[in-house]
């Protein structure tokens, strides 16, 4: 009897905390958890089908290099790489074996690296790729998950920040709209570094404002400086995983500089924080310089890409490319007007985020009651003016950096919409809780209409990854490629993979007196080209005849297959593919 008193009472006790103690709580989280688990499993099944950009398919070869490498190597060349190399190189010797990568900071690769070689330890190969297959192992295990990872973790930061400069309710709804908002998990399904990024920026600017609670509010030194310094080393992470996200240093440095909201003593923190990370960012710099002789390495020549005097690769594709300052401008001023002429309207992310945006703009035209928040939106304000400046003269995904500033935006966006909840006075709360779930609705509404059929298909052409690693396997690992995209072959083919020279001569070049060529791949990046524009009398029309199947007589390569229905084609010096019939019809007329 005593018995079922106590079972009756541990039960009464189960119910009451699940109806309002601590068990409530609990279920609300794990409820939340769950739902947000299904919208991320939903968005990504519908929307993923491997990547699809040339630079998340390079940081992932980079990651596999590095796994078996001491240092960053790359199997994704170019002519004017090798240029550069052997320009750096006192036996004018390109290094195609060991070709340094002098493009991409290291902290992506590395990490990446470190997920591939616990696959290893498993004894699990997370690289192979059969004919069945879509997408590699790697890309479904390793990548998107570490990138959705980086983006919870963001979304967890946002809350705490909203917690801390406002209140709960804020931080709260400012990470659900954050969850629910399609440019976040667009983000994490690239495969690229901006997650890991954008999470290392927003834990620094975290770090840097209960730095300065404890400062100002607090005055807790010794809590005070270990923020401080945690903030120096998370702003170093983030430009260790990309260069650009540099714009948030002078933002957090000024935050310091005006804690007090006093010009006077402030500077030896501005000072200190920007010399503690000069400190932890030089031994790279030094690297690069060592190298190359630019701290930057050659990030600074990849502005030049896509401008109407070096239009899409020409530069890269180009051996012994001809470069003046007037050119060099030029090109910069180009690119920077074609940039955002035709990206501008991607900047804001989906109807929600027009709306936030537009919020967050109006802030800055508003006065909080706290100054800490208003020189935190101040400062903030002046390094999204120069991402936005820098961001103009890079490839697309540094433009999609501007999304670093985004949880930013819909948390003094959110705090703005609350300032006119209150000014409007609703008398119902059902009034007032219908105004927040039209804003989510709209943050929302991006992310609901893509999930909906119809879905994402194949990024083909050109990526299909069986074809590329079939295409890659016939060479053997120390053999080299000659393509149109070498960033795919040396990520699904593992194989050294020289970017196709701007002409027939300088490959004659480059075979003759660098590096053999076992196989030139041509995918439909070339074959797909204007034949009047670009192949006829363009500049691919060096590159016609073997195209159209006319090898010269003089050629080096003496065999080609058509693969995939024709719109792709394989030389190389030798038949390598009667041995692997049956694999090589699959793949020859294979639809992707």
């Amino acid at each position: 009897m005593a018995d079922k008193k106590l079972f009756d009472s541990s039960l009464q006790d189960v119910v009451y905390s699940i109806d309002v103690g601590a068990g409530l709580k609990i279920l609300r989280i794990g409820l939340y958890v769950l739902l947000l688990l299904v919208v991320v499993l939903i968005y990504t099944a519908t929307q993923f089908w491997g990547l699809s950009q040339e630079e998340a398919m390079d940081l992932s070869q980079l990651g596999r290099n590095f796994s078996f490498t001491e240092g960053l190597v790359t199997k994704n060349i170019s002519p004017f790489t090798m240029n550069l190399v052997e320009g750096i190189d006192t036996s004018d010797n390109p290094r195609i074996g060991q070709h340094p990568d002098l493009i991409h900071p290291p902290a992506y690769p590395m990490l990446l690296s470190f997920g591939f070689q616990i696959y290893e330890w498993l004894n699990v190969d997370p690289f192979s790729m059969e004919l069945g297959m879509r997408i590699l192992p790697a890309e479904r295990w390793i990548i998107v998950p570490l990138n959705h990872l980086f983006t919870m973790l963001t979304g967890l930061l946002i809350f705490s920040i909203g917690k801390h400069l406002f209140y709960r309710e804020i931080g709260f709804l400012s990470m659900t709209i954050f969850y629910l908002s399609d440019s976040a998990w667009s983000q994490a399904i690239m495969g690229l570094n901006l997650p890991m990024a954008i999470f290392f920026s927003v834990a620094a600017v975290r770090s840097a404002i209960i730095g300065v609670k404890y400062r100002v509010e607090e005055r807790n030194q010794k809590r005070f400086w270990m923020s401080f310094v945690a903030s120096v080393l998370l702003c170093g992470v983030a430009f260790y995983t990309r260069y650009l996200t540099v714009v948030i240093v002078p933002a957090i440095a000024l935050y310091f500089f005006f804690m007090n909201g006093k010009l006077r003593g402030g500077t030896r923190y501005l000072v200190l924080y920007v010399g503690l990370f000069l400190v932890m960012v030089l031994p790279w710099l030094l690297r690069n310089y060592q190298l190359c002789g630019n701290p930057f390495g050659w990030t600074m020549h990849t502005a030049l890409l896509g401008s109407t005097i070096f239009p899409d690769l020409s530069l890269l594709r180009d051996y012994q490319p001809t470069l003046s300052f007037g050119m060099i401008v030029e090109a910069l001023k180009e690119k920077w007007v074609l940039t955002y002429s035709g990206t501008h309207q991607d900047l804001i992310p989906g109807l929600g985020g027009g709306l936030l945006m537009s919020f967050f703009i109006t802030t800055f035209f508003y006065k909080f009651t706290r100054p800490a928040v208003n020189r935190l939106r101040n400062v903030l304000g002046i390094s999204l003016l120069l991402m936005v400046f820098l961001a103009g003269f890079f490839a697309e995904s540094s433009i999609q950096l501007i999304h670093l500033f985004w949880p930013f935006v819909i948390l003094f966006g959110v705090a703005f919409f609350y300032i006119l909840l209150d000014r409007l006075d609703l008398q119902a709360r059902l009034y007032v809780l219908a105004m927040k779930c039209f804003l989510v609705t709209l943050t929302f509404l991006p992310l609901g209409l893509r999930i909906l059929p119809p879905h994402a298909q194949q990024p083909y052409p050109p990526y299909f990854p069986p074809i590329i690693s079939h295409v890659s396997g016939m060479l053997t690992p120390r053999e080299v490629l000659c393509t149109d995209m070498p960033w795919a072959t040396a990520w699904y083919g593992d194989r050294i993979s020289i970017l196709l020279p701007k002409d027939i001569d300088q490959y004659y070049d480059i075979n003759d007196y660098k590096q053999y060529i076992s196989g030139i791949y041509f995918t439909p990046l070339t074959k797909n080209k204007p034949f009047v524009s670009e192949l006829l009398d363009g500049p691919e029309k060096s590159w016609l005849p073997i195209l159209s199947g006319r090898l010269p007589p003089d050629f080096p390569l003496k065999a080609a297959i058509a693969l995939n229905r024709q719109d792709q084609l394989f030389v190389s010096d030798r038949d390598r593919w009667s041995n692997r019939s049956e694999k090589t019809k699959t793949a020859a007329q294979v639809n992707p």
